[in-house]
């Protein structure tokens, strides 16, 4: 059945050439999840202003199949400094990587919302994102208790995290072992703390490498490249 959804919300994720002048973009909608949809003769369309990342959009398409078709859109682009650029392209990837095609998910197109519409764009705001993302999506395990015991996280206990289960008590002196203090106060958003933003970075990088299976995120390789030329 031929469908026609017209006035959506959405953000793109990806832009990518199709053929000699079209282009295929791929969108996170407020009602439809994760879309892509044809432009034709889109390389040379008055409106490719409006086919960049972090822009506001209204977007309408027409189609059969999952590949819609681009018949409206209209935009406006948020504020976003250069430094921040490379970090919301990651996250852009994170949700083409992690969010399934069509699965509506309202929660996350408003977090991604207020990720963009934030002024500051702080890494902690980053830190912040890839937490609630994983939970939204059901990656990331109880955090405030002992994966075995069940019991509530102690703050003068340590911990190590394993990306299926969760933290599990461990000596001082074990590989990879956090405090409970900071993990409290990573629970309570307490980002001021160095200890805090440490542990954010190495139970994200854990739960996302563990569910990439392998796979290598092109927006890291981009960024390490980056650092090798510093």
């Amino acid at each position: 059945m031929l469908t026609r959804v017209s006035d959506q919300p959405a953000y793109l994720l990806h832009r990518r050439d199709w053929q000699n002048t079209s282009l295929i973009l791929d969108l996170l909608t407020s009602d439809f999840g994760r879309v892509s949809v044809l432009v034709k003769g889109g390389k040379n369309s008055r409106s490719k202003a409006f086919y960049q990342p972090f822009t506001r959009l209204s977007v309408s398409w027409t189609g059969r199949h999952d590949l819609k078709t681009l018949v409206g859109i209209d935009g406006v682009s948020l504020p976003v400094a250069e430094h921040q650029y490379l970090p919301l392209l990651y996250v852009n990837e994170l949700i083409s990587v992690f969010l399934p095609v069509h699965e509506t998910n309202l929660e996350l197109f408003q977090l991604y919302s207020l990720l963009l519409q934030s002024i500051d764009q702080k890494q902690s705001d980053l830190r912040e994102f890839e937490k609630k993302l994983m939970n939204i999506l059901g990656y990331l395990p109880d955090t405030r208790v002992d994966a075995k015991t069940r019991m509530p996280i102690i703050a003068t206990k340590y911990y190590q995290f394993f990306a299926s289960d969760g933290f599990v008590m461990c000596s001082e002196l074990a590989k990879n072992a956090m405090d409970g203090a900071s993990i409290i106060a990573w629970n309570g958003r307490q980002y001021d703390n160095p200890k805090v933003m440490q542990i954010a970075k190495a139970v994200m990088r854990c739960i996302i490498d563990f569910n990439l299976n392998g796979k290598k995120l092109k927006s890291r390789t981009i960024y390490q490249q980056i650092q090798n030329h510093l």
